[in-house]
């Protein structure tokens, strides 16, 4: 007599059926989804240590847009009596989706929550192109020391500083590979640049834009087949995604790049300064921030080709000649006309009626008063983030001290929109009391360590000062994984 078939358990059967409706959708639309988790207190150490190790196997998976595993706060007016998680998670298409969902490693996480779990899980799928742009993690300073303000090396646990928390994604090992045909492809962001970076020499800004598109095979060590208008000068951000701030010494990249006839010098972008368009923005690779020159100065230039799927979209639209007059984009080659990286969400912000904004490129949560604290000293900015909580300054979030940290100087650069200007923020921002002046950031200078860097908002720029000198001061939080 035959045996009779075991019967699916609800969790194969939930499989089943989701793989079933995937089938008949079209491959090609892109495709999100959200669960949400009402954890046993008793299980959470276990339920964060599986979250982890799934998040960590589907972000190696190739056409993953975003994944984020966090922990989740009520709204105001809710009580939870047991800790609550969210898996949130978008893909190119559903062709892309379709193998994580069948999974080993998605498998072996659904199945083994059931006893962790209190109630079932909420499961929500939404596809389709959306309301533009998508979700991006921001980059990682690659800061991981942390100094005290005379620059003496201190732990970093309990310090609020950028190397205590190392927000965003961290690079593939190995993060750069030289295709041994003069390109090297930078495996954190997909950006593609040229294997010299100092092919060209020093020149004016409109000579670097007129440069880089007309390289070709049979230039700079190129053999990769490609043709004028391939390349082009990168704009701010391309610049800055290539940086590793902990270097103390040299150009601040990471350590055992592949690239040669690097200097640790100044290097032009494409973009211009939205409040003064006679200047544009350059990269001192020797230390790392965006600072700006005239355009008719002499400096570095080093091409790039492709569009980042990691680096956001400066914000720039409009393009300026070098006397800083409006000029049409078309052949231009500046960031204006091209606009290469991840296009934003609109809406951008959310207000989330508890004292927060929350920015939907990046996922991170914003004071929504962006000048709480007047100026404070770094020490004293770092300690006033890490003490914020709900019921200060606005807040209804139930945040909890420890929530809330001082942003490192990516996660204050994502805020900048490059074509506005006293603030450079988003047309859109609904922030109030924004400082147009000086926001301290969270990471230190390596090769100085007295030194922290901040942000100029009204106008965008990166430098540093004295650790001692007050500033004003932005508290952000969201975008770290769980704790385990």
């Amino acid at each position: 007599m035959p045996r009779a078939k075991k019967p699916m358990s609800p969790i194969d059967q939930l499989r089943a059926r989701v793989a079933e409706w995937l089938d008949g959708l079209d491959p090609e639309t892109p495709i999100g989804a959200t669960v949400y988790f009402m954890v046993d207190s008793r299980h959470e150490q276990t339920f964060v240590r599986h979250g982890r190790a799934l998040t960590e196997a589907t972000r190696k998976l190739p056409g993953l847009d975003w994944f984020s595993f966090d922990k989740h706060a009520p709204m105001p007016g809710e009580t939870w009596h047991e800790p609550a998680y969210g898996i949130m998670e978008h893909w190119q298409t559903v062709r892309d989706f379709k193998p994580q969902w069948s999974s080993e490693h998605l498998a072996r996480f659904q199945h083994a929550i059931g006893p962790w779990v209190v109630d079932a899980p909420d499961l929500m799928f939404f596809y389709g192109a959306g309301e533009g742009g998508r979700q991006v993690r921001v980059l990682p300073t690659g800061q991981a020391k942390c100094w005290d303000s005379e620059g003496k090396v201190v732990t970093c646990k309990g310090s609020g500083q950028d190397g205590a928390f190392e927000p965003g994604d961290k690079p593939p090992k190995p993060r750069f590979t030289d295709h041994g045909n003069g390109t090297v492809t930078d495996e954190l962001t997909g950006v593609v640049w040229l294997r010299d970076a100092d092919a060209f020499g020093e020149v004016p800004w409109m000579e670097a834009l007129a440069t880089a598109g007309r390289v070709g095979d049979g230039q700079a060590g190129l053999s990769d087949g490609s043709r004028p208008g391939d390349w082009r000068l990168p704009n701010v951000n391309e610049l800055e995604s290539l940086l590793d701030l902990s270097n103390d010494s040299g150009p601040a990249l990471p350590a055992g790049h592949p690239f040669e006839n690097l200097e640790a010098a100044n290097y032009w972008s494409s973009s211009s300064v939205a409040a003064f368009p006679a200047l544009a923005w350059y990269v001192a690779m020797a230390v790392g921030p965006p600072v700006f020159d005239l355009k008719f100065n002499p400096m570095r230039m080093w091409p790039v080709r492709g569009t980042s799927h990691r680096v956001p979209q400066t914000g720039q639209t409009q393009c300026w000649d070098p006397m800083g007059q409006p000029i049409p984009a078309e052949g231009s080659g500046q960031d204006g006309e091209v606009r290469a990286g991840v296009p934003w969400p609109r809406p951008r912000f959310v207000d989330n009626g508890d004292g927060t904004v929350t920015d939907r490129l990046t996922g991170l949560s914003w004071l929504r008063d962006g000048n709480a604290f007047g100026t404070l000293s770094w020490d004293d900015a770092l300690a006033a983030c890490n003490a914020l909580e709900s019921g200060r300054h606005g807040l209804s979030d139930g945040s909890e001290p420890g929530d809330w940290r001082l942003p490192d100087v990516n996660e204050l650069r994502s805020l900048e929109d490059y074509g506005q200007a006293r603030p450079a923020l988003p047309e859109d921002h609904l922030f109030v009391n924004v400082r147009q002046s000086l926001c301290w950031s969270s990471t230190t200078v390596a090769s100085a360590p007295n030194l922290a860097r901040f942000l100029f908002v009204g106008i965008g720029s990166c430098v540093w000062d004295h650790k001692g000198v007050v500033m004003g001061v932005w508290p952000v939080k969201g975008g770290l994984e769980p704790p385990g």
